[in-house]
């Protein structure tokens, strides 16, 4: 069990490490206070999701955040809709 938290905590800190540095500015300001406030609350299986996300590469997580591209996967879209929520405040 611990060991099984300790390896969620390290996969965290990576994603939020690659969330504030993903290659270009942009995208390095949309998530990166956004993987602090938000990806701790988040289950395992949606912090696979978020590095699927992350995997997709920066062009295609701008475009699904301003609505130029549309995610058909519902826990991608989830999270879109959760990083844009974020944005507006």
């Amino acid at each position: 069990m611990a060991e099984e938290f300790n390896n969620k905590q390290v996969f965290l800190k990576k994603l939020i490490y690659r969330s504030k540095y993903t290659g270009t500015k942009e995208t390095d300001l949309l998530l990166g206070k956004f993987s602090d406030i938000h990806l701790p609350k988040l289950s395992f299986k949606d912090l696979l999701a978020y590095k699927k996300l992350l995997d997709s590469g920066d062009p295609r997580i701008w475009r699904l955040s301003i609505n130029i591209d549309k995610s058909y996967d519902k826990k991608e879209e989830e999270l879109i809709h959760l990083i844009k929520k974020f944005t507006d405040k």
